[in-house]
Order: structure tokens, then sequence, then C-alpha cells
């Protein structure tokens, strides 16, 4: 218990939550704006001015009383900080956006309410279904297991397909309007890896293969980066990326859920599907269900763009 409270604090459960106060914003903008930025709204003279004031104060702001009452430019202050106000959500947008392929675009994201969250881990293929509802403020969890496939230890093409394809038939693909796998990048710190994850990486191949051939599913496929899931739920301590058992536990079990930022609903049958789970098994589950949830959060955020 006492671990869980030193660690709770130091992962940050939406990206959204870290808003600074709004002084602090414009001055950090005021202190990193550019000079083709400040051009956009001011004129070449009070480009030179507003330069002019940044040098004589040290190279920066220290507040923005200084900058209005201290220094000589006269503009319409309101304008101005309302413009820096919509560099720094530029900024933010840009450095938590999610790389998502196909792009996704307000027309295509239009008929999208839920989706179908697949991936494939060593001996098991973990979905979640997930839809959310029309206040676009809730994800209702409608499925989320996984499904041991004993795929022989000797690696051989057609029955890995043969297999996964039997597989994938028994998961309720057409449930969710499309379906989201992970777009995976393999790294080989240790060459005795090399072998397994090379297998596992045409293991995963494979199944793509089959979703997309539209066999099982005519839904779209669309791939996900798993490192900016993780970002977008803040699940990066430095540059070591933390447990999203731990994350989706706590927002399950301990009514981190309860906010109006990410809320989910879940039936209990689902949340001790998830418990009873094997201890392997946890994390890769978690992973799948933020990749949907992160997925249709980027969907909300397209709706809300005008076609």
């Amino acid at each position: 218990m006492l671990f869980s409270r030193l660690l709770v604090p130091r992962i940050n459960f939406n990206v959204l939550f870290r808003l600074k106060s709004i002084e602090t914003n414009l001055i950090e903008e005021l202190n990193k704006i550019k000079s083709k930025d400040l051009m956009k709204i001011l004129t070449e003279q009070q480009t030179k001015d507003f330069l002019q004031s940044k040098r004589l104060f040290g190279g920066k702001f220290h507040s923005i009383q200084q900058l209005k009452k201290e220094s000589n430019l006269q503009i319409d202050f309101d304008k101005f900080f309302g413009y820096l106000l919509s560099l720094n959500k530029r900024d933010d947008d840009q450095q938590y956006r999610i790389h998502i392929e196909p792009r996704l675009t307000p027309k295509l994201v239009a008929d999208i309410d839920s989706v179908c969250s697949l991936d494939y881990t060593s001996s098991h293929i973990n979905w979640s279904i997930i839809n959310v509802t029309d206040d676009k403020k809730h994800f209702q969890v409608k499925q989320w297991n996984s499904l041991e496939v004993d795929l022989d230890k000797k690696y051989n093409f057609i029955k890995s397909f043969n297999q996964l394809s039997d597989s994938l038939s028994t998961i309720p693909l057409n449930d969710a309007n499309v379906l989201l796998v992970e777009q995976t990048t393999y790294r080989y710190p240790n060459m005795k890896l090399v072998t397994y994850i090379s297998q596992l990486q045409q293991i995963r191949t494979i199944l793509n293969t089959l979703l997309h051939c539209h066999t099982l599913s005519k839904r779209p496929i669309y791939h996900i980066s798993g490192r900016d899931v993780a970002a977008q739920f803040g699940l990066f301590i430095g540059n070591e990326q933390s447990s999203a058992e731990f994350f989706l536990t706590n927002l399950i079990f301990n009514n981190i859920g309860n906010n109006p930022i990410l809320s989910l609903d879940m039936d209990d049958q689902l949340k001790t599907i998830y418990h009873q789970a094997k201890k392997g098994q946890k994390e890769p589950m978690a992973q799948c269900l933020l990749r949907g949830l992160a997925f249709l959060q980027c969907v909300n955020r397209k709706k809300d763009i005008p076609l």
C-alpha cells in the first residue's frame, strides 16, 4: 500500500492534467516566441520594440506585469495574450499527437463510435471492444479478454496461418466499427533475443495480414504507435515506460477512473476476467485496452473539427 501511494503521484494519468496556470503559460510563450510568429500579429516596429524590451530585461520576461508596465510596447495586450495561448495549445497538440495510420480525418471519424483493439503476444490473442457514448464523455468496455493460441514451438508459416485464422474467427470482430493493432518497432538489446523476436514479428505479421484481407471482417484497420499511447496516458517516468497494468488497475479498482477526462464504464464480469488473468497476461491486456481508449480519444477530438 505504501509503495502504491509513493508511485501513483509520479504517474500522470492523462496529459490533459498537465495544465499550468495561464500566467505561467504566457510567460513561457513570451520567452520562447520566434520573430516569425511575432510578425503574424505585430507590426515590424512593434516586433523590434518587443525584442529590444526582452533584451533590456536580461533576455527574458519574469512576469506579465513587467511586459505591460515596464516596457514601452504599445499593443492590444488582450489580443496578444490570446495569440500566445493559441501558440501554447498548438505546441501541446504537436507534442502529444498520436501517430495513427491511415490518418484520421473529420470525414472518416464521423461514423466511428467503437473499436476492437487486438494484439498477439507469445501465446495469446488479446482483444478489447470499446464504445464511446454520444456525449463523448464516457467509454464503455463491452469486451475484454485473451484467447490462448497453441502455436507449434517450431515455427511453420502454414500451420501458424491456419491456427491464427481459426482463432480469430471466434472473436466478434464485426461488433466494432473499426479494428486497431499496434504499429510495432522491434529493438534487439540482446542478440540472443533476435530469433525469438523475429518469430514473434512474423506471427504478428500473419495476424495483421489476416485482418487486412477481409476474410474475417470487412472493418477498416488502423495502426497506432504504442509509445504515443504511453505518452498520452503519462506512462513515461523519464525515458522509462511504466506499467500499463499498474495504471489500469488503479483506474479500474481505485476509483481513479471517476474523472471527466477518462471515465470508464465496465461491468464486474470484465473486471473479474482481468483480475483473474495470469500475471504475464495482465500487462498486454492493459496495453490492448489503453490503445483502444487512446484511439477513441483521438476520434473524439477529430469529431470536434468541422468538415
